[in-house]
């Protein structure tokens, strides 16, 4: 037991001889990972208490806050109104001094103003040279823009959206009585074929307004065409038509028959337009 109460002596005495020879050293006090708080907030006091923490100086604002602050919009209250102020009084100074300036060289006679003058008249009179200044795009650019309608490739000739159409005639004959004679329409002479028969034909499109009978028993169709024209064909022998029946530009309208022991048929053709008798010679060719 001596012995080792004299061992445990001795390592005691060595290890406090140890430490006295190492030099004294400060050290530095570390700073805890994480302090609590000296008040605990609730729930609804965290977000409210989380924001006035001074650490939150370090955290990114919110873009859209600063874009409000920086705009300087119109419905902005404070500093909006001053910058548009500001800018409008610049515009204005700049545009008076522009003005100043054009008119005093235009006031001074003087050499050097004379070629100053020409060049302002020059530009403000004629027109700018876009031929050089597609080209210049171009060859920047890679092409010239649709959105500019001057850059286009070539100017397209204008087309009439609505040409008028010849009209064709109802049959092929010859005029017996003009429209001076009676101011409404014209009686043709149709050329009879060997059937003693005659086929009326439709001068356009159109559409039956109405089918009468005539004091001398024959029948008289009315046709709305285009353009504002409406036809009548008259002294008919029959037809296979019925009101707001549609026709083409050459359909059959009617027939006339030619009877043994009278004389010829003849066809009564009237053109109205704008509901005005006008002669049928100066929208369809007889010849």
């Amino acid at each position: 037991m001596d012995l080792k109460s004299d061992i445990k002596n001795r390592r005691k005495e060595r290890i406090r001889s140890l430490l006295e020879e190492i030099p004294n050293i400060e050290t530095a006090e570390v700073p805890p990972l994480f302090v609590m708080p000296e008040k605990s907030t609730s729930f609804k006091e965290w977000g409210t208490g989380f924001k006035k923490n001074e650490e939150q100086s370090s955290i990114e604002p919110d873009p859209e806050v600063m874009w409000k602050e920086r705009r300087g919009g119109w419905e902005e209250p404070g500093g909006g109104g001053s910058k548009f102020s500001s800018g409008f009084i610049r515009r204005v100074i700049a545009s008076v001094l522009v003005f100043g300036a054009v008119w005093g060289v235009f006031a001074v006679h003087q050499q050097w103003s004379y070629k100053v003058q020409a060049f302002i008249s020059d530009a403000l009179s004629n027109d700018m040279d876009f031929t050089a200044v597609r080209v210049w795009y171009e060859e920047n650019f890679n092409g010239a823009p649709a959105f500019i309608p001057i850059f286009g490739d070539k100017d397209e000739p204008a087309q009439k959206a609505a040409a008028q159409h010849e009209l064709s005639a109802p049959v092929a004959g010859s005029i017996v009585e003009p429209f001076a004679s009676t101011l409404k329409g014209v009686e043709i002479m149709p050329q009879i074929d060997s059937t003693l028969n005659v086929t009326v034909k439709s001068i356009d499109m159109g559409r039956v307004l109405s089918i009468s009978k005539e004091l001398d028993g024959g029948i008289r169709i009315a046709v709305q065409h285009s353009g504002g024209i409406t036809a009548e064909y008259g002294h008919l022998n029959g037809t296979k038509l019925e009101i707001d029946d549609w026709i083409q530009g050459g359909d059959e309208l009617g027939w006339m028959l030619e009877k043994e022991g009278s004389s010829a048929p003849t066809l009564f053709f009237a053109v109205m337009k704008d509901k005005t008798y006008i002669d049928p010679t100066e929208v369809i060719s007889f010849d």
